[in-house]
């Protein structure tokens, strides 16, 4: 996705100097860099790389550790649920838009990469619930 992000910028700034402007350019490299980063967000979050503070639930005893981590799992869960729930109602919606510069391409294509990473994120917090709750109380995981 970098790559082809890169590409497309670089043609696209070509085509542009030269004074031939793509009038593409600018809406599809603007949606590849969406997707590039909530993509990017999932594949951290399935590499276990997703942003944390475990050394500040650390500091409090076990039994506000262990209430901390499922609070924030249930905030986790019910966000993520949330965007996955109205990613697929915005789908909806605009079913039958089209970008404004290639006619060809829906919007609903293009919008689907938000429900699709919340699932993958939701499947990937699930993937790793043992292990950061044995990293957070301290257990080997």
């Amino acid at each position: 996705m970098m790559v082809g992000l890169s590409v497309t910028v670089v043609v696209g700034v070509s085509y542009r100097w030269a004074g031939q402007s793509l009038v593409w350019y600018d809406e599809v490299a603007a949606i590849q860099l969406a997707w590039l980063t909530y993509y990017g967000a999932a594949y951290a979050s399935l590499k276990g790389a997703h942003i944390g503070v475990p050394s500040m639930i650390k500091a409090f005893p076990p039994t506000i550790r262990q209430y901390l981590f499922f609070l924030s799992k249930i905030v986790i869960y019910a966000f993520y649920g949330l965007l996955a729930y109205y990613g697929t109602i915005v789908i909806i919606v605009i079913q039958g838009e089209t970008l404004t510069t290639l006619e060809w391409v829906s919007q609903s294509f293009v919008q689907s990469v938000i429900p699709v990473c919340a699932v993958l994120i939701l499947i990937s917090e699930t993937l790793y619930l043992k292990t950061d709750y044995a990293n957070v109380m301290g257990d080997k995981a």
